[in-house]
């Protein structure tokens, strides 16, 4: 396998594992003390089979994962898969559809292969894709905004005012807003046509960032920070501390909504 299969198989077969787990569980998902011990279950089996996985078919590469420590050797190294073996793991425990498996592998300070699974669906979004035609506007419906149910009142509400403009000038039915949860999830969304821009003020991980940023510049679609630069990954700290995904027609509309933010 080359590094966009691995990357495809890897998300899959860690998400159809999860699905399975989720399925074999008996479990009270009201109690929250139960659900949580299951949440860390699930974490630790998906992320030790990545990690088995990698280190078997990959073994010179390193490695940054939310669910192992961290180290600082792989800084020095020249490929490290970032990986998030559930990405929404509350989504994943409640069996809501957006939960995501990431896998992406950074190679001499670039992103080049990547895949996010959204096992719910039985789908799996990646570098191995054909790109999708992404620059036809679609003005029979609202513009819609994909965000996290933490993202900030604030910049939700300077978003649809930008956008509300936009929508008017080029004739969109308006701005509607959607939440739910994951990184991962949320680009789905942008992918399958459902949104066209999420923006992220709160910050997260490269495992939360990594894939979904991977596999949407893949797609033609328009990924930086709250100031237009670029997203560098393999970082220490690995944060991403703003986050646009969005049509490359609609980028300059949203950037400069989100620097009104700064």
């Amino acid at each position: 396998m080359n590094d966009h299969e691995l990357a495809v198989f890897l998300a899959d077969t860690a998400g159809k594992r999860l699905i399975a787990l989720r399925n074999e569980t008996e479990i009270d998902f009201s109690d929250r003390a139960a659900t949580a011990a299951f949440e860390k279950v699930a974490d630790k089996a998906a992320n030790d089979y990545l990690i088995e996985q990698l280190k078997s078919l990959r073994p010179g590469d390193s490695i940054l994962s939310e669910e192992s420590p961290d180290s600082e050797v792989r800084l020095s190294a020249n490929r490290v898969w970032i990986i998030d073996p559930v990405d929404g793991t509350k989504e994943y425990s409640r069996n809501e559809p957006e939960f995501a498996v990431h896998v992406a592998l950074w190679q001499s300070g670039a992103l080049i292969a990547a895949a996010i699974a959204i096992p719910n669906h039985d789908f799996v979004w990646s570098t191995l894709d054909a790109p999708l035609q992404v620059h036809a506007q679609e003005i029979d419906r609202p513009l819609m905004i994909v965000a996290s149910h933490r993202e900030t009142a604030a910049t939700i509400e300077r978003l649809e005012r930008h956008l509300s403009h936009y929508a008017d000038e080029h004739g969109f039915a308006g701005v509607a807003v959607m939440h739910c949860g994951s990184v991962g999830g949320k680009v789905h969304q942008l992918l399958a046509g459902v949104g066209d821009v999420y923006v992220s003020s709160v910050g997260f991980y490269e495992w939360d960032s990594a894939a979904p940023t991977a596999v949407a510049l893949h797609h033609g679609f328009a990924v930086s920070d709250f100031s237009g630069a670029q997203l560098t990954f393999n970082a220490m700290p690995p944060k991403t501390d703003s986050y646009i995904v969005t049509h490359p027609w609609l980028y300059e509309t949203v950037l400069h909504a989100m620097q009104d933010v700064q």
